[in-house]
């Protein structure tokens, strides 16, 4: 047997394992997916061991999506299995109507959502998955197939923040441990250890475009072209990408103020001088985080930009959910568009919640309506509040900001406006 193939065929040790896990944090309690396929039981149960040695509590979950009939018995099969090893297992169930089409991206949102609610509810902030060398290779292609720059062929992270907005507070890291280790050895992992798994039988549809890049990785004739070579490439990128987010954060401590009411000032000198990848990147996750989106704007939208704030007339314009203002001095000002806001809540006393993707807000005391301020709002609070009419502050920012209108019509503002640090409404810039 060539010694690739006896390696390929090698259980996991304890030893290796440790080596993989990047270094740990303090934390009494972790959470791990686990649907029941090789990938992510042999994850669970070598950490397993782990945390008995550590003495750190762990708690498997699995998501039943119901699209598939016998999806309710596996996650059941998996617990019992689980249980005999010792591992909590939680069985967490997607309900509602499920997508005609997209299935599998939805799917994944969608555990991803209950996986990260289940955790925020349980004070954990460490979330693991089982995916490995081959799923990074995959990643790599699918993203190479689809055009995509830098950041998306760096692939997976083996640490990441979470990928879907959380309505609570608190935040969950993925940690990924496995994204060098090839599948066989997981197999191999379980066999070693007498653990059965669960085959999906979604891994045979061709129909989806990770199992025919599957496919192509497994039966090309192309030197090079394996999972090794393109998750070891895929490495690399994310080296690349590393270096790039470095250089973007000088840039964004050199040029922006970021303020607590949700918006930021920019100096236009160092921005525009800066290399334009890193102009662009900065400008980039500006938008993003003053906007609350899940993902920036598209990349044409912001060379736009970036090319109108190097002429002397820019007057302004929108872009992602913000607006960018002049300020004279070199300078701009980029704030939430508020036409763009349309979070409405039902907020009950003693509740914390995300809101407009902007401001974890914090409310111990006041019942009724989380919604933006608005000039109607504000000239009512104003009433109440004279010495609120002297603040300095931009009327878009004004106007942007969330407050509470309670059951009897009052408005409450956040804490950090005059007159209202003690109401119990808290709101902190995400």
């Amino acid at each position: 047997m060539p010694l690739s193939a006896a390696i390929m065929d090698t259980p996991l040790t304890q030893a290796e394992f440790r080596n993989l896990l990047l270094p740990p944090r303090s934390a009494s309690a972790i959470a791990v997916a686990v649907s029941g396929g090789a990938d992510s039981l042999a994850l669970t149960v070598v950490l397993g061991e782990y945390c008995l040695r550590e003495g750190i509590s762990l708690t498997a979950l699995t998501v039943d999506h119901g699209l598939r009939g016998d999806s309710a018995q596996e996650a059941r099969t998996v617990g019992s299995w689980l249980e005999k090893r010792g591992i909590a297992h939680v069985i967490l169930k997607w309900q509602g109507d499920k997508p005609q089409s997209n299935i599998q991206d939805q799917a994944r949102l969608a555990r991803y959502r209950l996986m990260g609610e289940w955790c925020q509810e349980n004070d954990i902030a460490r979330l693991f998955l089982g995916h490995h060398q081959g799923d990074q290779a995959e990643t790599f292609l699918i993203r190479l197939f689809r055009g995509s720059g830098i950041d998306g062929l760096s692939a997976m992270k083996i640490r990441s923040d979470f990928p879907v907005p959380l309505s609570g507070r608190g935040d969950i890291t993925l940690h990924r441990p496995l994204l060098a280790v090839p599948k066989a050895r997981l197999e191999a992992t379980l066999r070693h250890m007498n653990q059965p798994w669960i085959e999906d039988p979604s891994n045979q549809n061709e129909t989806y475009t990770r199992i025919k890049v599957r496919n192509l990785l497994k039966q090309n004739d192309i030197e090079g072209l394996n999972a090794e070579r393109m998750a070891q490439t895929a490495a690399r990128m994310g080296r690349v990408q590393s270096l790039l987010l470095s250089l973007t954060g000088d840039l964004t401590r050199q040029s922006v103020i970021y303020f607590p009411q949700a918006y930021a000032e920019v100096e236009l000198l160092p921005l525009l001088s800066a290399h334009e990848e890193i102009a662009l990147r900065c400008l980039a996750s500006l938008v993003r985080r003053i906007g609350g989106g899940k993902y920036t704007p598209r990349l044409m939208r912001l060379e736009a930009l970036y090319d109108r704030l190097k002429t002397t007339g820019f007057s302004g314009q929108t872009l992602g959910g913000c607006l960018i203002s002049p300020l004279g001095d070199n300078r701009v000002m980029i704030s939430r568009e508020v036409s763009a806001i349309d979070a409405i809540i039902d907020l009950e006393a003693d509740r914390e919640i995300l809101w407009d993707g902007r401001f974890f807000v914090e409310n111990r005391a006041i019942k009724g309506i989380l919604q933006k301020l608005g000039s109607i709002s504000w000239r009512a609070v104003c009433g109440e509040n004279p010495e609120l009419k002297k603040l300095k502050l931009h009327k878009a920012v004004r106007d942007s900001l969330p407050c509470i209108i309670s059951d009897s019509g009052k408005v409450a503002l956040p804490d950090f406006m005059p007159g209202f640090e003690k109401t119990g409404f808290k709101a902190t810039f995400k």
